[in-house]
């Protein structure tokens, strides 16, 4: 086909909002500047959101490649230490933000998926919740465990 495989590669982002300190994914980069500081800032577009709710966001500190939802069986991906992107119900928003797993509590698997919960610290309030897979989006970082899961179960296999 002649295309450059670099160009079939979609990479997502997600950017920390100025307003509640909770992340979004990016829909579009409208405009870049440098701050004064010399950092480099982004106009994005929240995804989901109109014109009104564009904010320059920094680069360095918070944009970043976006998290990924766990799917049932990647719960063995998620350790204590990690850094995840978590799901917090509050009385007045739901939102996600930064969060460390302080304890994972394994459990056996049924017809409806993942059982096993986790311990985790809000990096914005230090509050702690124990929370199900479901409200847990790993970090892109975390892949290559899942990569070493993948390779050990297609060698007992063989």
């Amino acid at each position: 086909s002649g295309k450059n495989p670099v160009e079939s590669v979609s990479v997502e982002f997600e950017a920390k909002s100025a307003r509640d300190g909770a992340w979004y994914d990016v829909a579009a980069f409208l405009s870049h500047r440098l701050f004064e500081s010399g950092d480099p800032e982004v106009r994005v577009r929240f995804s989901g959101f109109g014109a009104e709710e564009d904010e320059w966001i920094n680069v360095r500190k918070c944009v970043r490649q976006r998290s990924l939802p766990c799917e049932a069986t990647e719960c063995v991906a998620v350790l204590p230490g990690d850094l995840i992107l978590c799901f917090q119900e509050g009385k007045d928003q739901a939102l996600y933000y930064d969060a460390h797993v302080l304890d994972a509590q394994r459990r056996r698997h049924d017809v409806g998926g993942c059982r096993c919960r986790f311990l985790v610290r809000y990096d914005h309030d230090s509050s702690e919740e124990i929370v199900p897979l479901r409200k847990v989006c790993r970090r892109p970082e975390t892949d290559y465990r899942l990569q070493i899961l993948h390779a050990a179960r297609a060698a007992a296999t063989n």
